[in-house]
């Protein structure tokens, strides 16, 4: 164990070994004491080195940090370049370059994962497609959610817009599948008959294998060397273990190219027959576009909703899960609406899960559908009965006026067909007493010429008029007398006679004039209906759009009156499960009151984010899904909270950002005022005389070897803390076997290791264990671990102090004691970020082992039984159920005590050896700091001439590289005022 080591000496020979043994130089005595004034670091004893470094280093706005980020690393490489032709000859200098190469390797962007989960329907695709402002680009598995992949989302920094990678399985994994595939599907050589029904194990192994293998029979999977055989496969064997990439211009081109690969639909509405198709084969997809919400480092994981039986598949879940700063839990509304929301769709292992690492402030409630609503449902329930109600008299007094406006536009209509059914009447007639005027005007026609023989009527103008003409019953102007006259003219040859004489023209002239005064007084009729018209419809208008907003208004009260209902129950539900297991804990854990800080549920309910969104309202608010039908409930985008979430989202990386780029900051102002020591040339040191050098050598000396023990007392003096709290609140309990679990084993659990799709044995089975060790893991590593290393940071800091204050007592023996000591002052609080910044990342490297140990219990119990797996996934035919049970109930109640003690001790081990590994890297990074303290000092208080062959020429050569790192320190202040500036102009 690590505590065990703190006397082999080890790790206090790496610091002997690493640390220079300083040299000795006679130099003449000169009396000045202080720094002169034109001198660069002539306001270092103030403090003020630097200072727009520091102040950058205060702000708190991420861009503007990573901007200085920027710069600073431009200028660590300027300094590295003007440093590297010293680098063979100058152990200073070779120090100083690995400080800014190890310096370099900070700024990376580091990745902010957020994990998205939950049940198929519950809208994930929908959401994320919504938050990345894309009508649809995140693939989905609507058919088998159970095949679903892990899909992780982030900002692709390629010139083509949209890229996704395609993982697939290793070959020894698909092996595996196809064994355990043939395993469900026959039955004593058989295909089951289970295989036709969708949700059952065969009928979704079929559907696995016939996507794959979609011209195999029956009979080649029953063959004996079927799975090598199906390993060959030419198709399949080139894509295990590879990847492909799909990569599009067009987000809708994109999504279908990469749908047909990762859909897992039925094959009749899939590939064309005979067409294999390799979403099985699919370990884990990546997408990448660029997204405003992904440019500061966020990814987006979409994980299966529900278990999956391809180990591989998992493993990569559980990876991302394991990795992820923040989990999203997505939920309709409307199951949220129930009271015990927070602690349905959490339940109890996933809980205990979250606690375990350290994830209880890092979850996100998102309530998706919200304009999924019963308007008089919603009401009722929330009470709004009354407030709603002068909204609902106006919306049917509104209704009452639009149908009655609807029946006056009604009679309008029909007025003004009747008037332009008389106008067009008016318009025949018109044209008949036209044409007879013509025939007058033209005058009478010869005896002869009209007693021609002619077998076919002349067809005259009146004629043409009378053919045209509408009889409606209208007006009459003897027309029945104008067609007898017609008549009586055209067959004058019979008889030589005319009866009733045409109407004069000077009569015909009249009744033109008589219809053209009733045609004008119809024409002006209908004129003033339209209008009637268009003022009755803009009142329609104005009365939908007034109901419709009234409707909006309503509908928006009930969305966000529920909304607040569900968002309060949710965060309260969330505390009070989180105090219930708490208490639980508290009764049966009789260390739990002495170690743990009570938490405050009031702030653990507060911090809780919750969001009420609907992404097809904010969708068709944005113009997209415009071939859908529905209608959107809202009127403003934000009342969607889609935008609210993608807020979220920056500020979810900002708190990363931040402590990154000032950890980077912190330890650069510390890195350049060492450089700043170093090239202040030896002023100081050529005012001691050769017997007050030495004894201020060994002054120094004797006080960094004491340092050098204190800081490595230091770190063993924590890592054995940290060992101490290990055994105390992880491992006091002793572990109980479990029974109860036993009557569950069947044929299913067998053949996959006792993991499910929806239910894993295994874990059923430590359950009594892992319930008593999580709430022990969760305060080791959530509360003393912290406590620990933040006195860490706190002691080594102290530890510098009081070498510091030692120093300061034996220096002023000499001139060079108070002005000398007064710069070194002004480096104490650098190392104080320096420590403190070591201790966070310290904590980082616990934490990922929190995470990781704590899922290393349950492997452990389910390799002690699989061979009772094995054994009951071979039995078959009558009464194989109780030999199964049997065999079960042997192996556990033979094994339970081994296998449960083996599990604890196998994640000592390795917790064990983490603590090992970790110390060992505290001594090397205390090491590190403490050859700069030392480098520092020894700059100021003892610093001597160059005593060797060609010593004046190498002098000069060191004084030119130490004069251009001046410079460049000299202009960072410049660069980094520049940052400031633009960061208050923006």
């Amino acid at each position: 164990m690590a505590a065990s080591r703190s006397s082999n000496g080890s790790d206090k020979d790496v610091l002997q070994q690493k640390a220079p043994k300083p040299t000795s130089h006679t130099v003449p005595l000169r009396k000045t004491e202080s720094v002169p004034a034109s001198h660069p670091l002539s306001n270092l004893t103030d403090g003020a080195r630097f200072d727009q470094l520091h102040t950058l280093m205060r702000n708190t706005l991420p861009d503007t940090l990573e901007k200085g980020v920027a710069e600073g690393v431009k200028l660590l490489d300027r300094l590295r370049d003007s440093m590297m032709p010293r680098l063979a000859d100058d152990s200073d200098v070779k120090q100083f370059i690995q400080n800014i190469d190890s310096l370099r390797k900070g700024p990376t962007t580091s990745t902010t994962v957020i994990g998205v989960v939950g049940a198929t329907g519950a809208g994930k695709s929908s959401l994320l497609n919504a938050l990345l402002d894309q009508e649809r680009l995140v693939p989905t598995n609507s058919m088998r959610a159970c095949t679903a992949v892990a899909t992780s989302i982030e900002y692709n920094y390629e010139p083509i817009p949209y890229r996704a990678q395609i993982q697939y399985i290793q070959k020894e994994e698909w092996e595996r599948e196809l064994k355990t595939l043939s395993q469900e599907i026959l039955e004593d050589g058989h295909v089951s008959k289970e295989i036709n029904l969708p949700n059952t194990d065969a009928g979704i192994a079929w559907a696995k294998f016939k996507a794959v293998y979609p011209t195999k029979s029956n009979e080649d999977l029953a063959k004996p060397d079927s799975v090598q055989g199906l390993l060959t496969e030419r198709d399949v064997s080139q894509l295990l273990g590879e990847s492909c990439e799909v990569q599009d211009t067009q987000a809708h081109s994109f999504y279908q190219r990469l749908q047909g690969l990762v859909d897992s639909k039925d094959r009749s509405s899939g590939t064309r027959k005979g067409e294999p198709a390799y979403w099985p084969l699919i370990k884990v997809v990546k997408i990448f576009l660029r997204s405003p919400i992904l440019s500061t480092g966020l990814m987006l994981v979409d994980l299966p909703g529900v278990g999956d039986s391809n180990a591989a598949r998992v493993a990569v879940s559980d990876k991302y899960m394991r990795d992820a700063a923040g989990l999203w839990v997505v939920a309709p509304i409307n199951r949220a609406v129930d009271d015990k929301t927070a602690q349905s769709l959490l339940g109890q292992s996933f809980k205990r899960q979250l606690k375990m690492d350290g994830g209880v402030g890092s979850v996100t409630f998102i309530c998706s559908k919200t304009d999924d609503i019963s308007i008089t449902e919603a009401q009722e329930s929330l009470n709004l009965e009354e407030e709603l109600s002068p909204l609902h008299e106006r919306s049917e007094q509104l209704r009452l006026n639009r149908k009655a406006l609807n029946t006056e536009l009604q009679t309008l209509n029909e007025l003004k067909a009747n008037h332009n059914e008389v106008a067009n009447s008016l318009d025949d007639k018109m044209e008949v007493w036209q044409a007879l005027s013509l025939d007058v005007q033209a005058g009478p026609k010869t005896l002869a010429s009209e007693c021609e023989p002619t077998r076919k009527r002349k067809v005259t103008g009146l004629d043409q008029a009378q053919k045209r003409q509408r009889i409606s019953g209208g007006i009459n102007l003897d027309n029945e007398d104008l067609r007898t006259w017609s008549i009586e003219k055209e067959n004058v040859c019979d008889d030589q006679r005319v009866v009733n004489p045409p109407p004069t023209l000077e009569e015909i002239t009249t009744t033109i004039a008589e219809i053209m005064a009733k045609k004008k007084e119809a024409r002006h009729e209908i004129t003033g209906i339209n209008e009637r018209i268009k003022q009755l419809r803009k009142k329609l208008d104005a009365a939908a759009n007034e109901l419709q907003e009234t409707e909006a208004e309503v509908t928006s009260k009930c969305v966000s009156g529920r909304n607040a209902v569900v968002k309060s129950n949710i965060q309260a539900e969330y505390a009070l499960g989180i105090k219930q297991d708490d208490e639980v804990l508290a009764v049966e854990d009789e260390h739990y009151e002495s170690e743990v800080v009570s938490r405050d549920y009031d702030e653990v309910a507060r911090a809780l984010p919750v969001f009420c969104v609907s992404a097809n309202g904010y969708q068709r608010l944005k113009g997209r899904l415009r071939k859908d039908t529905f209608d959107s409930k809202f009127k403003d985008i934000e009342e969607t909270e889609i935008p609210m979430l993608q807020a979220h989202c920056i500020t979810l990386t900002e708190a990363r950002r931040i402590a990154d780029s000032q950890r980077f900051l912190g330890v650069m102002s510390q890195l350049l005022n060492s450089l700043a020591f170093w090239v202040f040339d030896d002023d100081f040191s050529h005012r001691m005389t050769t017997q007050q050098k030495e004894t201020q050598e060994s002054h120094l000396a004797s006080a960094m070897v004491q340092l050098r023990d204190n800081l490595l007392k230091t770190a063993k003096g924590t890592m054995a803390e940290v060992q101490q709290a290990l055994g105390k609140l992880i491992f006091h309990e002793n572990m109980s076997a479990v029974q109860a679990a036993i009557a569950d084993a069947n044929e299913t659990i067998c053949r996959r290791d006792g993991v499910l799709r929806t239910d894993d044995w295994n874990n059923a089975l430590a359950e009594p264990m892992m319930k008593k060790i999580a709430p022990g893991w969760e305060r080791m590593f959530s509360q003393r671990v912290p406590s620990i290393l933040k006195k860490y940071a706190r002691r080594a800091f102290q530890v510098l102090n009081e070498c510091h204050d030692k120093i300061d007592r034996d220096a002023r023996a000499v001139p060079i004691g108070e002005a000398g000591l007064k710069m070194l002052q002004g480096l104490l609080s650098g190392y104080c970020t320096v420590f403190e910044t070591h201790a966070i990342d310290v904590r980082k490297s616990f934490k990922s082992a929190q995470r990781k140990l704590n899922r290393k219990f349950v492997p452990v119990i389910q390799e002690y039984l699989r061979p009772a797996y094995v054994a009951c996934a071979k039995e078959r035919g009558y009464k194989s159920f109780a030999r199964m049970k049997s065999t079960m109930e042997h192996h556990v109640d033979q094994t339970r005590f081994i296998c449960f003690q083996a599990s604890v001790n196998a994640v000592r081990n390795l917790l064990d050896k983490r603590l090992e590994k970790q110390e060992q890297a505290m001594v090397e990074r205390l090491d590190e700091i403490f050859q700069s303290v030392q480098r520092d000092y020894y700059a100021v208080l003892v610093r001597g001439k160059i005593n060797t062959a060609g010593a004046e020429e190498l002098r000069q050569s060191r004084q030119c590289m130490r004069s251009e790192v001046m410079d460049i320190l000299n202009m960072s202040d410049n660069i980094f005022r520049g940052e400031i500036l633009e960061c208050m102009n923006t």
